[in-house]
């Protein structure tokens, strides 16, 4: 699948949001607008047809909350008076909508409508005279074009796709222990089928799950947590700067022995060093994880180019479709890269089963994430379900 990047709106002062925007937004401030009323508008003059299968639209939000009092807010997104999602926003997040190429194609001009009932006033909640009706601040809108060849290849596994542990639909048996299976599946046993994944984040369970395989592949996100937006705003940069020593802080953290933690603050990296008190000075850890970084860096944007990869990402808290988009898009206009998406297991959709979402997305599913204050509590055996499920079907879709 091609990703081209159409259109890019800054919503700040000295930005281009301008010629797009039409009724429902407040005078630009210096890197946002503010939406108000109970709708806001932009009109984008017609696209090329390119023959594009599809386009995403990503839109940077900072919702307007009040704790207790008002939580989140909704929005409803309309592309030329047809729905095509809707999100609750409770924090500041990059949100991404499907648009079918019909809605485009033949269209004068792009009309999105962004609908926005729970908009408030900041008077009504703080010491303030601000009296206007506030929905959130829009940072940028991209809207990206999807096509589903790139070069002599296509994605060749439908949406909907599903594989179980079974594989039926595959004509995989179902042999032996689970290590048998993993290997008739893939032809790999555990150690050598992890270091075909990545982890993007969040928490150390992943990163944790490779070292139970007996692997120990080097990553930059490995046993790292960061915010979504601040992962993709790093893909989007190359993590330029990463590995600067007055971005680095380490501090220790838990029980006896307590650990050297690293809090990296230019994109809001925090992780594990596995190095304990007395065992490192404060200065020398510093040293080290820059030189660390650095090099990490490197060979995290040579892996994103060369597209090998499965990139994993999983959150113990929910995770919408909305929110997963715009993290596809930024991996996928780096190289010919799939997204591993992990959830808790639904209906009809069993512990270890992969399904197919769009041309470079699997969803995984599993039975239960690692508490919050244990992650080596982790289902090991649906992991390796899933992984073996994973890469099976990318395997298949890129033949």
């Amino acid at each position: 699948m091609a990703v081209v990047l159409e259109l890019a709106i800054d919503f700040g002062a000295t930005g281009n949001s301008q010629t797009y925007l039409a009724g429902g937004w407040a005078q630009p401030e210096p890197t946002f607008t503010w939406a108000t009323g109970a709708e806001s508008s932009l009109r984008i003059p017609t696209l090329p047809d390119t023959g594009a299968d599809e386009y995403i639209l990503t839109l940077d939000i900072v919702p307007f909350v009040s704790l207790p009092e008002l939580t989140a807010q909704r929005v409803i997104v309309s592309v030329n008076d047809t729905v095509v999602g809707s999100s609750s926003l409770a924090r500041p997040t990059l949100v991404g909508y499907r648009i079918p190429a019909e809605l485009v194609r033949g269209s004068e001009v792009l009309t999105v409508v962004l609908q926005h009932p729970d908009a408030a006033r900041p008077m009504d909640f703080a010491t303030t005279e601000d009296d206007r009706p506030l929905a959130f601040s829009m940072a940028e809108a991209r809207l990206y074009r999807l096509s589903a060849t790139t070069g002599d290849w296509v994605w060749r596994l439908p949406p909907g796709t599903m594989m179980d542990w079974n594989g039926e639909q595959f004509g995989l048996p179902r042999r032996g222990d689970l290590t048998q299976q993993v290997v008739e599946r893939t032809g790999l046993d555990f150690a050598q089928l992890a270091p075909h994944f990545e982890s993007m984040g969040e928490n150390c369970e992943f990163g944790l799950v490779q070292r139970r395989c007996g692997a120990e592949p080097l990553g930059l996100l490995r046993f790292s947590s960061t915010f979504m937006r601040a992962l993709i705003r790093g893909l989007d940069t190359g993590f330029d700067g990463l590995g600067e020593l007055e971005d680095i802080e380490p501090y220790l953290s838990g029980a006896s022995p307590r650990e050297y933690m690293i809090h990296e603050k230019k994109y809001g990296l925090d992780y594990h060093s596995f190095i304990y008190e007395g065992q490192r000075s404060i200065w020398l850890m510093r040293e080290q994880e820059a030189a660390r970084l650095k090099y990490l860096r490197r060979e995290f944007v040579e892996e994103l180019a060369e597209g090998e990869k499965i990139f994993v990402y999983k959150r113990n808290s929910a995770v919408t479709d909305a929110e997963v988009l715009p993290l596809l898009m930024a991996l996928r206009r780096l190289g010919d890269n799939t997204l591993l998406w992990v959830v808790p297991a639904e209906r009809n959709r069993p512990p270890g089963s992969v399904e197919v979402l769009m041309p470079g997305l699997l969803k995984g599913y599993i039975d239960r994430f690692a508490p919050e204050h244990d992650a080596y509590d982790f289902s090991f055996e649906n992991w390796m379900k899933i992984c073996a499920n994973a890469l099976a079907l990318t395997r298949a879709a890129k033949a």
